[in-house]
């Protein structure tokens, strides 16, 4: 007897099929909840119709799945037992690196959300959002965005904020040249050297929310130099994406 599911929306949820074009080619959905694991496989069947979309109950079965077969997208849920989901992340990072993984929950946690953008997601959603927000979200990627809850990234940008006017941050005049004995006391702040100062001012930027046309007009360079500059930082920092770069920036006090 086939089943059918009702969920629950505030609002019509239009044809995603027809909205928008394809992000990915296969993609591994790993849940133990059957009825998130369905409705997420239905989301991306609609965002990308004719491409294989996979479901597995567990890390275990997953792993088998990755071997087996190529994927490009991963979508786990932090609350598999044991932490699976977040070593599910960390094989994929470390074996599986041309894939993009996004963590997700039924609620918002700040515990598996920084582990999930620590074990190299890309951005997190909560499963108690509606269709369409889900489905806008993921297909954010296909510009290279971060998909990320509007609750989770106002938080983070909060905490950004908070700690910002706790350290009474000057303001940054990337304009200026810095002299050698602020270039390399900077640089000292740096984890193993690896950022220059102006890619360390770009960061503190994108940090604060700006996107590369608002800092590219704010510092007096061309957008192409500002992306060159963010790429950089992603290549150095090992990170995908905006969100990866500013966590991996608060973790070692770069934004301080």
């Amino acid at each position: 007897m086939e089943m059918s599911f009702q969920y629950a929306s505030t609002r019509p949820v239009p044809s995603v099929a027809q909205l928008y074009g394809g992000v990915f080619h296969a993609a591994l959905i790993v849940a133990d909840d059957a009825f998130v694991a369905d409705r997420m496989r239905r989301i991306l069947a609609e965002l990308a119709p004719h491409r294989r979309v996979v479901v597995a109950s567990g890390r275990a079965e997953a792993l088998n799945l990755l071997a087996a077969l190529p994927y490009d997208l991963l979508l786990v849920d932090m609350q598999l037992p044991g932490k699976d989901g977040l070593a599910l992340l960390q094989h994929v990072r470390q074996h599986h690196a041309r894939i993009e993984s996004i963590g997700m929950s039924k609620r918002d946690d700040h515990e598996l959300v920084s582990a999930a953008i620590s074990a190299g997601a890309i951005g997190y959603l909560l499963s108690e959002a509606d269709d369409f927000e889900l489905s806008y979200l993921l297909r954010s990627i296909e510009r290279g965005g971060s998909p990320m809850d509007s609750r989770i990234a106002r938080r983070i940008v909060g905490s950004i904020a908070a700690s910002a006017k706790a350290r009474a941050i000057e303001p940054i005049r990337v304009q200026e040249q810095a002299s050698p004995a602020r270039a390399a006391e900077a640089d000292n702040k740096i984890p193993r050297g690896l950022l220059s100062p102006r890619e360390l001012k770009v960061l503190r930027l994108i940090a604060q929310g700006w996107s590369n046309r608002q800092i590219a007009e704010a510092v007096y360079l061309s957008v192409n130099t500002i992306e060159f500059h963010a790429k950089s930082i992603y290549r150095k920092l090992s990170v995908k994406s905006r969100t990866q770069a500013v966590h991996e920036a608060m973790q070692h006090g770069l934004l301080n």
